[in-house]
């Protein structure tokens, strides 16, 4: 799908766009069709949709190059557009991201606006993933906050912001918030640190979900080799039997470590001002080392994994 062709959306609710927040029985309806068909007879159906507002970011993290590109951010005649046309292809969970998806406004709209709009029009669930460095008072359902280590680990990625990080998530804004730790070959060495810091000084987050670098411009020096990773996900599934607050399943990361699952996965998709993409952005080479572990969730969900169904049910 092209955003070209997202231009002329319906700016008032339609009749045939119930609204999250009135329809119940509906919700409960779809999800049994939609299990039905997803772990019983293994359709991959369209579930999660991801819009990436901008390219703007207020980091310059390493790894990353998809931010600040001068790549216009999408306007919300194309979101809103866009939105309604995939809740009626049958998706029913939104996240919003970037770039820094709390720097997206388009005149005096901003993503409030945008996740109010998309209640209106049906979405089950709304998550946001953010740096954390700007105001988290937004009506999402969840906020996904990265945060790769404590001082002296989280600058090496993202610079020294840590304790504005800290104070926001401390504020109490938002109800609900997770932290995804991406580990990379500078930020593996303070995950137990990190785990046993959120635990010991009550971190008011849901736990912390691991993905690994993902050598999205090729490998390297920050990219872990398969032998690397897999005995960083050892360490980890050890974690989870200490009862450290690893949101990952035991499934999803034994997923990650054999390298036994399905790449882009149709049950998501993404878009940005470019168009749409199947799972997610990176070009179809990048997907053999492909770290982003809530793929791995979603696989191993299907496969009816005990881990994977608990888990999803933390954060869900």
């Amino acid at each position: 799908m092209d955003v070209a062709d997202l231009t002329e959306p319906i700016l008032r609710k339609p009749q045939n766009f119930p609204g999250s927040r009135k329809n119940f029985r509906s919700k409960y309806a779809f999800y049994l069709r939609f299990l039905w068909r997803f772990l019983v007879l293994r359709r991959p159906q369209p579930l999660i949709y991801g819009v990436a507002l901008t390219d703007r970011c207020n980091l310059a993290c390493s790894g990353c190059r998809v931010s600040n590109t001068g790549r216009r951010d999408m306007t919300r005649a194309e979101v809103i557009a866009a939105l309604q046309d995939a809740w009626q292809r049958g998706f029913r969970e939104l996240y919003f991201s970037g770039g820094e998806p709390l720097l997206w406004q388009d005149n005096e709209y901003t993503l409030t606006d945008l996740i109010e709009e998309a209640r209106e029009i049906g979405f089950f669930h709304i998550h946001v993933y953010t740096n954390g460095l700007l105001d988290l008072e937004i009506p999402a359902d969840l906020l996904w906050v990265s945060m790769d280590g404590l001082p002296g680990v989280f600058e090496q990625r993202r610079g020294d912001h840590f304790f504005q990080v800290e104070t926001a998530v401390r504020s109490g804004f938002h109800p609900a918030v997770a932290i995804i730790y991406v580990i990379d070959r500078n930020t593996m060495k303070g995950v137990e640190s990190f785990l046993r810091w959120v635990q010991e000084t009550h971190f008011p987050v849901i736990g912390v979900m691991f993905y690994f670098h993902t050598p999205y411009y090729g490998k390297d020096d920050l990219f872990l080799t398969a032998a690397e990773r897999g005995a960083v996900i050892d360490l980890l599934l050890g974690y989870i039997r200490s009862g450290l607050p690893v949101l990952n399943s035991r499934a999803g990361l034994l997923a990650l470590k054999s390298g036994l699952w399905p790449r882009r996965f149709s049950v998501a998709s993404v878009l940005d001002v470019d168009g749409e993409s199947v799972c997610c952005r990176a070009a179809d080479k990048v997907c053999v080392d492909c770290g982003y572990a809530a793929c791995t969730e979603l696989t191993e969900f299907q496969r009816l994994r005990p881990s994977a169904l608990l888990g999803l049910l933390r954060y869900w």
